[in-house]
């Protein structure tokens, strides 16, 4: 076995590349601002197509309210006509004028109508002119 080593000697020498000048390789300069070029174009057109569609979905959003605010002012609007309606019945005003408000039905004389062409001057009552004569007799 008679095996021999074989030595290796390294040797480190020092590379100085800051005296080195690369020429401008105008071709890859080229294809970096056309690739540039391309990317931002694309970029562009997926954020208009992005903003688009954002706005539609935004426009969306404000016909359903809007329709679901109709049908509430819809509903709305039944109910007042309904209560309204509630309201002028002839039958359920003179039954809150008689037992709330202890009204009567007028007795002859205390109705008085007017009308375009009479005179300004209200009438007396017959029961207005009987009323002088009979304080003076009481006095």
């Amino acid at each position: 076995m008679g095996e021999k080593l074989m030595s290796i000697e390294v040797q480190f020498e020092r590379i100085i590349n800051s005296k080195v000048i690369r020429e401008a390789d105008t071709k890859s300069h080229q294809d970096y601002i056309m690739l540039t070029a391309l990317a931002a174009m694309f970029l562009l057109a997926l954020f208009a197509y992005a903003w688009q569609h954002y706005q539609w979905m935004q426009h969306g959003y404000r016909i359903e309210e809007v329709v679901r605010k109709r049908e509430q002012l819809s509903e709305i609007g039944r109910q007042l006509r309904l209560e309204r309606a509630t309201l002028r019945n002839p039958q359920r005003i003179d039954a809150i004028a008689r037992g709330e408000l202890g009204m009567v039905v007028p007795a002859p004389g205390q109705l008085v109508t007017f009308s375009a062409d009479a005179p300004l001057t209200i009438p007396t009552p017959p029961q207005a002119q009987a009323q002088p004569a009979e304080l003076a007799a009481k006095r």
